[in-house]
């Protein structure tokens, strides 16, 4: 089986060569340490977890990184923010002195990690993969141990959820995240034994778990109450993806043929899904959805450990020696307005906002009519138009240029087959 998948993985990779600088960028880094997870808050403000308690900030999408103080020494794992000042994450701690501690440091932040606070998981010998926060106060993780701990004070008490586990207890619970204030979701499992999903309907006090596939479920996401698309995989049997369409009354295991553990998801938008592969300089993609997946190799053989999308042109990827990718949202237009189509008719905040004197004006359109996009002062004077014409469904990213404008707020208003949306935006010269 292990050669047949390898065998597999090489013709797969040879086919899709060509792809592998089209999507993914390679970002000036400024650390060659093993990078094990990203988060952003928004396209411009994200941080970075890595080795030996390394902590890295951006305000400005990445062009500039500055290294926080995490005042711990082992990797940073599972970052979570609440916004771009509230944050947490979690650090292992192994310590032979007396008095001896082996388990997890929870980390909290209030000036979005200007600061970091500590404190030690009460419980010793749990080590806890996955840390989720609904709002400032009440939050939940979970680990070694197959507990979901949470808490109603910000991590000053932890207390364990009931979980009913049928068949299976004590594995690892390795992600949480929640759709809701009530309804929420974890993955788990162990290799070679089974993969394990965990649901709650009561805010997390109770969780109901099931057996869901052979291998461990090392990531997941929510799409919508309904539909949640999970990764996993193992050493052997390769990657695997599982899926629900109807909010984990029936889950769907798919194993994908492909040697390599997917172990973290991005989506950009509804079909175009990106999961990273851990073992091999690899990426999954997915573009109708989930249902059909290619393999396409990484910018510069590069292993990643963890990615996220702020909005459908930022992406993020990190992993070994350092490396970080940018999702290439310049070839949007080019690929996409032909094989992504939104949902709904969206007009995104221009960027960068304030602006002097060229910004940028996104859309997406999700039927073909005709589209109209203009610029207007604070009087409701129309001093620009940008789009006047008819379009087919995809996304659109139009510049606008303030120059012979003068300094202040102006609105841009997008029309379209019914759809009318403005936003505001600043010119500072």
């Amino acid at each position: 089986m292990k050669i047949f998948l390898k065998i597999l993985f090489l013709l797969i990779l040879t086919q899709t060569e060509s792809y592998s600088q089209q999507y993914w960028l390679t970002q000036n880094s400024p650390t060659s340490r093993n990078l094990t997870s990203v988060f952003f808050t928004d396209s411009l403000t994200g941080w970075i977890g890595g080795d030996s308690g390394l902590v890295l900030h951006t305000t400005d999408k990445g062009k500039s990184w500055s290294s926080q103080n995490s005042n711990v020494n082992n990797s940073i794992h599972s970052l979570y923010f609440l916004n771009d000042q509230r944050g947490f994450a979690l650090s292992y701690e192994f310590d032979n002195t007396p008095p001896a501690y082996f388990g997890t440091r929870v980390l909290t932040t209030y000036n979005g990690g200007n600061t970091w606070n500590q404190s030690l998981f009460p419980d010793s010998n749990v080590f806890l993969s996955s840390i989720y926060f609904i709002d400032s106060l009440k939050g939940f993780t979970g680990g070694s141990n197959g507990i979901i701990f949470y808490t109603t004070n910000t991590g000053q008490t932890w207390m364990e959820s009931v979980i009913d586990s049928g068949f299976a207890f004590g594995f690892p619970i390795i992600d949480i995240e929640f759709y809701d204030n009530e309804i929420g979701f974890a993955s788990g499992g162990s290799f070679d034994i089974a993969g394990q999903m965990f649901k709650t309907t009561d805010g997390g006090l109770n969780w109901k778990s099931v057996i869901v596939g052979p291998e461990p479920v090392l990531d997941l996401h929510i799409v919508d109450s309904l539909n949640i698309l999970c990764a996993g995989g193992d050493f052997e049997y390769g990657a695997s993806i599982v899926s629900t369409t109807n909010s984990g009354t029936n889950w769907i295991y798919n194993e994908l043929g492909v040697f390599g553990i997917s172990n973290a998801i991005g989506y950009r938008t509804q079909n175009e899904i990106w999961v990273s592969m851990n073992l091999i300089d690899s990426f999954l993609l997915s573009t109708d959805g989930g249902y059909n997946w290619d393999l396409l190799p990484t910018p510069g053989s590069s292993i990643i450990s963890d990615m996220t999308f702020s909005d459908y042109r930022n992406g993020w990827a990190v992993g070994k020696n350092g490396v970080i990718l940018k999702y290439n949202s310049s070839l949007i237009n080019i690929f996409n307005t032909v094989n992504f189509t939104p949902e709904h008719f969206t007009l995104y905040q221009n960027y960068p906002n304030p602006f002097n004197p060229n910004t940028n004006l996104e859309f997406g359109i999700s039927k073909s009519g005709f589209v109209t996009l203009k610029v207007y002062d604070v009087l409701g004077n129309e001093v620009a138009v940008l789009v006047n014409e008819n379009k087919a469904p995809g996304y659109y990213n139009i510049q606008f240029d303030g120059s012979d404008l003068s300094s202040g707020v102006y609105y841009y208003r997008l029309e379209s087959s019914g759809f009318v949306q403005t936003k505001r935006m600043m010119l500072l010269k």
